[in-house]
C-alpha cells in the first residue's frame, strides 16, 4: 500500500499529505506495510539459490538446505509540533485560518525534508547532540546502498569511470561519446536492479541535462500536484529538489579518483513487505487536532516508520555524474 492509502482520512491530515506528495514524490513510488508492535521481522525475498540441477534415472538431485533469513523493522518516530500563541487570538486573529496556512507552508517544507531523509538518512551519524536527536532516524537509499557493499556486493554501485564522467553538452566526439556512456551507465543501473528498477532519483540539474542529451526517451510532466515527474524509457524519475535550507539533496560534492564535484542516481524497486519497503502504524501519517496547551494553540504532526531492503538487488546506484 501507499502511504496515503494507509494514513488517517481527516481533512487536516489529508491536508498535509497532499504539501508531502508534491515535495516528496517517493511516497507515491515507495510501498508501505501496516505493522502493529513497535517492530517486524520479514523475510528476506532471495535467500534461496534459485537454480536447476540434473540427474539421471536412479540418481536424486543434489540437496540445497536452506533457512530463513529476516530483516528487522524497528519503527522511527519522526513529527513536529506547530503552535501558535493564543495572544494572537485575544488580538483578533483567525487562528484556524493562520493554523491551516501554517500546515500547508510546513507540510511543503516537511516534504522536502523527507525526501531528503529517504536518500540521506543515516541511524549512525553523530549529530553532536546529547542525547542523540538522530535516534528515531531511519536509513536512506545513501545508507543501505553503502551496507551492502560493505557486505561484498559491489555491483550495488556502478562507476562511470576512475574519476567520474563528464556529461557535456555538444555535437562533437568527445561530447557525444559522454552522453552515451551516461545513457549507458544509466540502463546498467535499471538492470541492476532484479526485473527492472521502478523508479529513479536523481538532481533536477542532472534531470535536464538527461533531457537534452537523451531528448527521445527521457518524458517530463507534472503530477496531481503540479511537481515535476519524469520518465526515462518507461521508468519513472523522481528529481529530488532541494531542503528547506536550499542545499540540494543530491549534491555534486563527492569525491570520485581526483573528482570532487560528483553526483549519484538512485535506484530502487518497491512492493508491500517485499524490494524496498516500509513499516508503519495502522494509521500512517497522523495530525492531531488542534488543542490548547497552556498559552499556545499546538497541531501535532507524526509519523512512525522503518525503512529497508528485504532482497539483496532491489536498491542501486550509479556513481560519479559530473555536470
Amino acid at each position: 500500500m501507499l502511504l496515503y492509502q494507509i494514513s488517517a482520512g481527516d481533512p487536516v491530515t489529508a491536508r498535509v499529505m497532499g504539501g508531502l506528495r508534491k515535495n516528496a514524490p517517493i511516497i507515491d513510488v515507495l510501498h508501505f506495510f501496516r505493522q502493529p508492535g513497535s517492530g517486524a521481522h520479514e523475510r528476506y525475498g532471495d535467500d534461496i539459490d534459485g537454480t536447476f540441477d540434473t540427474r539421471g534415472i536412479g540418481n536424486d538431485f543434489d540437496t540445497q538446505t536452506v533457512a530463513p533469513g529476516y530483516g528487522d523493522f524497528a519503527l522511527k518516530i519522526i513529527g513536529k509540533n506547530i503552535r501558535l500563541d493564543t495572544a494572537y487570538e485575544e488580538r483578533g486573529g483567525d487562528v484556524p485560518s493562520e493554523f491551516l496556512l501554517k500546515l500547508d507552508n510546513w507540510s511543503e517544507n516537511g516534504g522536502r525534508d523527507l525526501m531528503s531523509q529517504f536518500i540521506n538518512g543515516d541511524s549512525d551519524a553523530d549529530d553532536g547532540a546529547t542525547p542523540p536527536v538522530n535516534l528515531g532516524q531511519f536509513d536512506g537509499l545513501r545508507k543501505h546502498i553503502a551496507t551492502l557493499v560493505t557486505a561484498g556486493d559491489s555491483t550495488r554501485v556502478i562507476s562511470l569511470g576512475s574519476a567520474g564522467l563528464q556529461v557535456a553538452l555538444g555535437n562533437d566526439t568527445t561530447a557525444r561519446l559522454a552522453q552515451q556512456k551516461f545513457v549507458e551507465g544509466l540502463e546498467n543501473l535499471i538492470e541492476s536492479i532484479d526485473g527492472g528498477a521502478d523508479c529513479l532519483m536523481m538532481d533536477g540539474r542532472l534531470l535536464t541535462r538527461l533531457s537534452t542529451v537523451a531528448r527521445d526517451q527521457c518524458v517530463i510532466s507534472l503530477n496531481e500536484f503540479g511537481a515535476r515527474i519524469a520518465s526515462y524509457n518507461g521508468v519513472k524519475i523522481i528529481p529530488t529538489g532541494r531542503k528547506y535550507d536550499g542545499s540540494r539533496i543530491i549534491p555534486f560534492n563527492e569525491t570520485v579518483g581526483a573528482s570532487t564535484d560528483c553526483g549519484s542516481v538512485f535506484a530502487f524497486k518497491s512492493a508491500e513487505k517485499a524490494h524496498l519497503t516500509a513499516m508503519t502504524t495502522n494509521v500512517g501519517l497522523k495530525v492531531y487536532p488542534m488543542q490548547k496547551i497552556g498559552n499556545f494553540y499546538q497541531h501535532t504532526v507524526q509519523l512512525q516508520l522503518d525503512v529497508k531492503p528485504l532482497s539483496k538487488r532491489c536498491v542501486a546506484k550509479l556513481a560519479g555524474v559530473r555536470i
